[in-house]
């Protein structure tokens, strides 16, 4: 009788530890997990603080630009982008503020950011009122003063400072990140071997258990490859991102601005027809590189949810009709014949700005693939309750087994190195995410010689994915 309750109880014993072994491997895992986990909160917190910063500058840029363009040529257009800016540049300071609101350096860093926002927001309003007061010269010999351009340079290098504050707490976190895996991977190691030298010793239950743990074994390290393989992708997205801010963008202001100047006679003189031509060659690339610059960065903000909408209730017919009126010069330069075919007055709760996004995507690809004296139609119509739109040509079309990668990123038909379109493959991608954003859906339907037809659906009553930010 007492041999057989000590056997039961060394059974008991055997059965428990590995169980035991398992319970401790797991609870030091799960905090090891959990630590884990919140550094790489820490991580995005990081890349959003660098995101507003980017938005800051863009923002300064546009009031820099509009204000520089308005007062050059006095169109509204630059007005408007200069009045975007200035909407724009508060809520931008507040987000960023908040967001470093546990960081001393930063909030100081915000401090000067905030004075010389305020000094080259001012700088710019009396550009524009002088434009608007007492003309042209008096505003260009404002600008000629270069405290603006130099208000700008102390700007960015605040915000250079801001970012590369961020960048290396995003090299310290990401340095705790690798030792809260590692220590998972070493807990998880050591609690294994524990546990397959007492299964050795006992039933064939624990043997059962152990296979079990094996089991968690692999789903964690496939877990962790996994996460190795998102924080690479996101650092991708930070440098490229960087580059971009920084090493063109800035640059574009510049050029264009000079562009501008130099087609004005009263500036810097007349220009004979072939420096026309060259000067309009520099304006037209400078604009296709911002294109495609701003479709770099809207893509990035779709993959970190931080794209914004703006919706409001207005007429599908007037927002057809502006397509006319803002492509028709496109259309000139390869006598396409360009039509609106849309019948209906519909009314849509939506972002007009981000349909016109889409649909300028969406005809810009149409212009590249019809042929000269070629056909694009647009159209919108009520179906099922929401608005359905459609882009359509008459262009070569699009074979079946290229179809599914167009919504893909970088994704391009003709992968030659002697292709005759050019652009970054995110177009689609941003049309997809643009209108899935607002609830809808898009998808082509194409035929080999005959042409391609663009659908997207759009609800009528407003709604939006839950996973993207309405202002």
């Amino acid at each position: 009788m007492f041999k057989q309750t000590t056997h039961a109880k060394l059974i008991v014993i055997a059965s428990l530890l590995p169980i035991a072994s398992f319970g401790i491997v797991g609870a030091i895992s799960y905090y090891e997990i959990n630590s884990f986990l919140d550094d790489e909160n820490w991580v995005k917190h990081t890349y959003q603080v660098i995101g507003q910063a980017d938005d800051v500058e863009k923002s300064m840029l546009d009031i820099e630009t509009g204000s520089r363009g308005y007062a050059i040529t006095g169109n509204p257009i630059s007005l408007d982008v200069f009045n975007s800016g200035m909407s724009n540049i508060s809520g931008q300071l507040d987000s960023i503020r908040q967001l470093t609101a546990d960081n001393p350096d930063q909030q100081s860093n915000i401090k000067k950011l905030t004075n010389l926002v305020e000094q080259k927001i001012a700088f710019s309003s009396k550009t524009v009122s002088l434009r608007n007061n007492q003309g042209k010269d008096a505003a260009i010999q404002n600008v000629a003063t270069l405290n603006g351009t130099n208000l700008m340079v102390q700007i960015r290098q605040v915000i250079s400072d801001m970012k590369n504050t961020e960048n290396n707490l995003l090299d310290q976190r990401a340095h705790t990140s690798q030792m809260s895996a590692q220590n998972s991977t070493n807990t998880i190691i050591a609690g294994t071997a524990i546990a397959i030298i007492i299964t050795i010793i006992s039933t064939i239950a624990v043997y059962k258990k152990m296979k079990q743990r094996d089991e968690v074994e692999k789903t964690n390290i496939e877990l962790h490859l996994e996460t190795e393989k998102l924080r690479e992708r996101d650092n991708a997205k930070a440098e490229l991102s960087a580059m971009v801010s920084h090493e063109l963008k800035t640059p574009l202001v510049t050029i264009s601005g000079y562009a501008e100047m130099l087609k004005d006679e009263g500036v810097l003189g007349t220009l004979n027809q072939e420096q026309i031509h060259a000067v309009d060659t520099i304006s037209s690339q400078t604009v296709k590189l911002e294109r495609l610059i701003s479709d770099i960065m809207d893509a990035q903000k779709m993959d970190l949810k931080r794209m914004k909408f703006n919706k409001r209730e207005f007429a599908v017919d007037e927002l057809m009709e502006e397509q006319i009126q803002i492509h028709s010069k496109l259309m000139d330069d390869k006598n396409i014949q360009f039509t609106n075919t849309t019948k209906e007055k519909l009314k849509i709760k939506s972002d007009p700005d981000r349909l016109n996004q889409v649909f300028a995507n969406l005809i810009k690809n149409a212009v590249d693939f019809v042929p000269e004296n070629g056909k694009i139609e647009i159209n919108a119509t009520r179906k099922n309750g929401d608005v359905l739109f459609y882009v359509k040509d008459n262009g070569k079309g699009i074979p079946k087994e290229k179809q599914d990668g167009l919504f893909k990123k970088f994704y391009q038909i003709d992968t030659s190195l002697k292709r005759s379109h050019g652009g970054t493959g995110l177009g689609l991608v941003i049309c997809k995410g643009i209108t899935e954003a607002l609830g809808g859906t898009i998808w082509l339907e194409s035929e080999v010689g005959k042409g391609t037809t663009f659908y997207f659906q759009i609800p009528n009553n407003g709604s939006t994915n839950q996973n993207q930010e309405e202002v």
